[in-house]
């Protein structure tokens, strides 16, 4: 990871190897529920979507969600595939996000 761009990591250590379910994108909006480590659900909610980037994100084991820089007043966030050489990734380039643990 490219630690000049590289902000924070975003959520619970629950996200650690937990699996991307879905994804949906309408408009503005993106929903992402990621079923953490520990079986419990998270819905990853993004407001004031500007992008988003995927490739078969659904069943991606996680390394991490990850912030990295981006020109205000967007932000970027990378859902970080922890399986080499598996083709899975999600990009969401938005104004914000909050997190919904079930």
């Amino acid at each position: 990871m490219d630690e000049v761009g590289f902000v924070g990591y975003v959520g619970s250590p629950d996200f650690h190897d937990g699996v991307v379910l879905r994804v949906s994108v309408e408009g503005k909006t993106a929903e992402v529920v990621v079923e953490g480590l520990s079986g419990r659900e998270h819905i990853v909610l993004f407001e004031g979507v500007d992008e988003v980037k995927m490739n078969a994100p659904e069943g991606m084991v996680l390394y991490s969600l990850s912030e990295m820089r981006a020109t205000p007043p967007l932000r970027k966030f990378v859902f970080t595939n922890s399986e080499e050489g598996h083709p899975g990734f999600l990009n969401v380039v938005a104004k914000d996000l909050r997190i919904l643990s079930q």
